[in-house]
């Protein structure tokens, strides 16, 4: 009999503090007619003055019902019939994107770059998510077009290069069986993968009004596709940036980051501005993820398929040399 009463009183407890909270959360709001531009409202709260008002409106929730609301939608999103319809596969991506007409390159079918969504200390294998002094982190590989994402992979930890993820990655070996039946096809990467045949990168110490210099300028132009996806997704899902850490198992993180990169590309399809992440915010991106890849290990492909790959650009650049100068 005590201990019944005493987890009614437990249970008491923790309503009267869940009304508290959602008291005080409603005063928060309330509070909000002291601020009177809409990119106020932006920066302290992460929402538009517009959805606040309705918020005012609207019944508020407690924290574990927000959880579980969270929980249903990202599996939801995370359905195998639901992923399959908007992230295509590779034999479908590669015959067809926009990057071709929009950027001159011969070939290429997609920009790859990887990213960090950070998360909490995890409970298992912490070592394959640290990336250095208290900050763990996912990996995510992200491969777009010149607007949107076409292939995600968020299952591995902080700890691994992006050359690694691409080397272990499905996508990889179908650019190579495709490449190997003759077929021209290109990715764009940064300086951190190694040159292939199917994966073009930068050429380092090019000469002024050469032809390295003009095929890195068309290089860079194309890939800032990716790094614009990037800034564009995180600025539409805040809880992605860098510096925010998302209070899930890892499991769940790479759900959430699946989840939010449909949702993108359904807010891209429809129009719908996104918000994008300011100055301070991306050199706060690229500072932590350019000091974390310091402490990475790349994987680089062996000699033969380096010695292939230069001598595939080294095409690819008179090529592009030839048809700015013909």
């Amino acid at each position: 009999m005590a201990r019944f009463f005493l987890l009614k009183s437990l249970l008491e407890e923790a309503h009267a503090l869940d009304k508290l909270e959602m008291r005080r959360q409603a005063n928060q709001i309330r509070s909000l007619s002291l601020l009177t531009r809409d990119d106020d409202y932006v920066n302290v709260y992460r929402l538009s003055k517009e959805f606040i008002e309705q918020l005012e409106q609207e019944t508020f929730i407690s924290q574990p019902s927000a959880s579980r609301c969270i929980h249903e939608d990202v599996e939801a999103l995370n359905h195998p019939e639901i992923v399959k319809k908007i992230y295509k596969v590779p034999a479908k991506f590669t015959r067809k994107t926009n990057l071709k007409r929009k950027f001159g390159i011969p070939g290429i079918i997609g920009c790859i770059d990887g990213t960090l969504v950070a998360l909490k200390k995890p409970a298992d294998n912490e070592e394959r998510f640290y990336c250095r002094k208290g900050y763990h982190a996912r990996n995510v590989q992200l491969i777009t077009d010149a607007d949107n994402i076409l292939n995600v992979d968020p299952t591995y930890g902080g700890a691994t290069h992006n050359s690694f993820i691409f080397n272990y990655c499905i996508i990889k070996e179908y650019l190579e069986a495709l490449t190997n039946a003759g077929e021209e096809v290109v990715f764009l990467g940064d300086s951190g993968y190694g040159q292939r045949a199917y994966l073009m990168t930068p050429i380092s110490d090019a000469e002024d009004n050469s032809p390295d210099a003009l095929y890195n300028d068309l290089h860079s132009t194309a890939r800032n596709s990716v790094e614009r996806t990037k800034g564009l997704l995180k600025g539409r899902f805040r809880c992605l940036l860098v510096h925010r850490v998302i209070d899930y198992h890892p499991d769940v993180v790479a759900k959430i980051v699946i989840a939010c990169c449909f949702l993108h590309n359904m807010c891209n399809r429809a129009g719908m501005p996104a918000l994008q992440i300011s100055e301070e915010e991306r050199l706060e991106e690229a500072q932590g993820i350019a000091e974390v890849q310091k402490r990475q290990t790349r994987d680089l492909p062996s000699n033969t398929n380096l010695a292939i790959g230069q001598i595939r650009r080294q095409n690819l650049v008179n090529r592009l040399w030839c048809s700015y100068h013909n």
